[in-house]
């Protein structure tokens, strides 16, 4: 009987062995690099202030009812492409920090939707869009800034969503950040709701032709970019903190 059971024993060991190092390899991650999410804080700061300088700067356009990518075509247009670079800017910064964090199906998917909206910033800033109201057929460039935008536009809220949840969930380096995590990974899924919510309600019953005075659609997509803000600022705030009490704890025991 003995004898018996030491092949068991044996055979389950290596097995056990490999679940140990996946799990240990799930659980660490290497050092946070603060650069990147200081730079990633500094550049969505500044797209948005350089936003509310363009409200001043042109005042001619209407916040209330002109889109932001208006502000690109005219006087100071070339503030407002820069902007959009300079968001682009702070997505892929975001994505330097995060790639060496986020581990499983769901970090990976949350990368990857992050990258194809650093894609999206960086050609809503390249291609200008067309003057508004846009009239068919539209010109290539045009095209071009309506498919980039409003794709960074959509994705990046599901970006945000499955990023927080596979840090809170995958990684022990952000425990202390784990709340946090949890309670911003829908802000700016909520921002774009809204957004789309209001729109629904009160601009497309207005037609598709709908534009001027009284036709809303400059705030709600202002406050859903507001919300991704926030989400950037938070995320790399946190990896900042994560990463000083990584710092301190190996002083420590050192």
């Amino acid at each position: 009987m003995e004898s018996s059971h030491v092949p068991l024993e044996r055979s389950i060991s290596p097995l056990r062995r490999i679940v140990m190092t996946s799990t240990t390899q799930e659980g660490t991650s290497g050092a946070i690099s603060t650069r990147a999410a200081r730079l990633a804080l500094a550049a969505i700061i500044t797209y948005q202030l350089l936003l509310i300088a363009l409200i001043f700067l042109r005042p001619d356009l209407a916040p209330s009812w002109h889109t932001i990518s208006e502000w690109a075509i005219g006087p100071y247009g070339w503030i407002m492409s820069g902007a959009f670079l300079v968001s682009g800017l702070s997505y892929s910064a975001l994505f330097v920090m995060l790639k060496s964090q986020l581990y499983g199906s769901l970090g990976r998917i949350g990368l990857g939707i992050l990258l194809i909206c650093v894609i999206g910033a960086t050609g809503a800033g390249i291609f200008t869009t067309d003057p508004m109201p846009m009239h068919s057929p539209l010109s290539t460039r045009g095209t071009l800034h309506l498919i980039f935008g409003t794709g960074q536009l959509v994705l990046l809220p599901f970006a945000a969503l499955l990023i927080n949840l596979s840090l809170a969930r995958k990684n022990e380096r952000w425990g202390s950040a784990r709340r946090v995590l949890l309670w911003t990974a829908g802000l700016p899924l909520f921002g774009f709701l809204s957004f789309a919510v209001y729109s629904a309600i009160f601009v497309f019953p207005l037609g598709p032709g709908a534009y001027g005075p009284g036709v809303n659609i400059g705030w709600p997509p202002r406050f859903a970019f507001f919300t991704y803000m926030l989400w950037v600022v938070t995320l790399g705030w946190q990896a900042i903190r994560c990463s000083r009490q990584a710092s301190t704890e190996i002083q420590s025991k050192g």
